[in-house]
């Protein structure tokens, strides 16, 4: 059934099949760089969004999925099957989430139909479907961190096969997403409170099993940019010029406003129900995370655990409302996939089983996503018009939601030995997210 869905999902976004590889594909291009012995990368096309810094090249996305695209480059060359990928990691989510719910005396059908639920019918199936650069962080992130879980919840084993990899995998999901460095004391206290461990065992292990992991990362961002937390997104060209910064308090009404009340509209043509770019309500694309939160609110479980999910949820909620872009372009609110792996120890804690209702709603949500990767390239794809940006020349959407006519295959043209997008026209604005190739050669 995954499977199905993940492969009808690629076609309706606009993926060639099971080898897909997207041309928005950085984390490639940094491996190939890797393997050529150099940090920053050769060049900047004007589709990618790629950071300047001392007249270098480099992907200012963490580096994690890179990793992963290491093999696949030495094998496919630039053309890696990174979709299948994603469904492979997926495989591996849903294979995880399936045994922590089991252990919790789920049924197993709930159990089937949970772990589905958590992919199929949330924001991470529409969003992460097709592994550009921003879905390869996000389901990747996704994806380690509920594997990661599956090591520290109820799991009475010791070295190797106990909590320790969890940490590990962990540390590596920061890597494609950072905000999830806050999970790091929910999993210390599932340790603690379901593993037979004592809570300094459990940070000690965290401590050690994370720190690989996060020296890798930092030594990374010292070699490029000079700063152990700077991944690069601060040198892109349209963050130079942002009059509050990447993240600030001054984005959250907007923020919150778009992914909390806004609606879709319906229009008197197709498609039918017209979606905010800059973000509809999370709770039509997430219900599963939705009941977690009344379960966060108005079911009895371990208070440990409940206290720990409140921080992670709280924190990286405010994160992600506090950051500039909140994932324009998009389907719904994407930065919610943040949230999901919180949610899911929340409802394995909360719940025995998978509520009818909530299996209606998933359904519902199932449907709305499918006719999101339908309707993607027909989508309005308005200029950011964020309160703070008024007055701000407008900025170029990401290339990969041009629209179908503008992404035409006859238009691409072959690089690399794939077909990529030409350079698109660019605005005559300082704040484009695209760089001007005749201003970085």
């Amino acid at each position: 059934m995954s499977f199905v869905l993940w492969y009808v999902g690629v076609r309706l976004r606009g993926g060639s099949g099971v080898l897909d590889h997207s041309p928005i594909d950085q984390h490639t291009r940094q491996a190939q760089s890797w393997l050529d012995g150099r940090l920053d990368l050769p060049g900047a096309p004007g589709y990618l969004e790629i950071a300047r810094y001392r007249d270098r090249f480099y992907d200012s996305f963490p580096p994690t999925p890179s990793l992963f695209e290491l093999p696949l480059v030495l094998l496919f060359g630039r053309a890696t099957p990174s979709s299948l990928v994603i469904y492979l990691f997926w495989l591996g989510a849903l294979g995880a989430a399936f045994v922590v719910l089991r252990r919790r005396g789920f049924a197993e059908r709930d159990a089937v139909l949970a772990s589905l639920a958590f992919v199929f019918a949330t924001n991470v199936y529409p969003s992460c479907v097709r592994a550009n650069v921003w879905a390869q962080g996000s389901s990747l992130g996704f994806s380690l961190t509920l594997i990661g879980l599956a090591f520290v919840v109820e799991n009475r084993r010791r070295a190797g096969r106990g909590p320790g990899p969890g940490y590990l995998l962990l540390s590596l999901a920061v890597g494609c997403r950072p905000l999830l460095l806050l999970m790091a004391p929910l999993f210390v206290v599932l340790d603690h409170r379901t593993c037979g461990r004592s809570l300094r065992q459990a940070i000690t292990s965290a401590l050690l099993w994370m720190a690989p992991g996060g020296a890798l990362l930092a030594g990374l961002n010292w070699a490029r940019f000079g700063d152990v937390l700077e991944f690069g997104h601060h040198h892109l060209a349209f963050a130079r010029n942002l009059p509050h910064g990447l993240m600030s308090p001054h984005y959250l009404p907007w923020h919150f406003y778009h992914a909390v009340l806004k609606l879709p509209r319906i229009q008197a043509r197709w498609p039918p129900l017209e979606f905010d770019m800059n973000g509809t309500a999370f709770w039509l694309h997430n219900p599963v995370l939705v009941a977690a939160l009344g379960g966060l609110l108005a079911r009895r479980f371990d208070p440990w655990i409940r206290a720990a999910a409140v921080l992670a949820f709280a924190t990286i909620g405010a994160g992600i409302l506090m950051y500039e872009s909140g994932g324009w372009v998009q389907f719904g609110f994407r930065y919610v996939i943040d949230l999901l792996p919180a949610g899911f120890v929340v409802f394995a804690f909360a719940f025995d089983r998978f509520p009818r209702l909530l299996l209606a709603a998933s359904i519902a949500t199932l449907a709305i996503n499918v006719y999101g990767l339908a309707g993607w390239k027909h989508f309005p794809r308005q200029p950011r018009d964020a309160p703070w940006l008024q007055g701000q020349p407008a900025a170029s959407p990401p290339p990969d939601v041009f629209r179908s006519r503008e992404m035409n295959p006859r238009s691409l043209i072959e690089r690399g030995g794939l077909l990529v997008p030409p350079d698109p026209p660019l605005p005559l604005t300082s704040r484009s997210r695209a760089v001007p190739p005749n201003k970085e050669g």
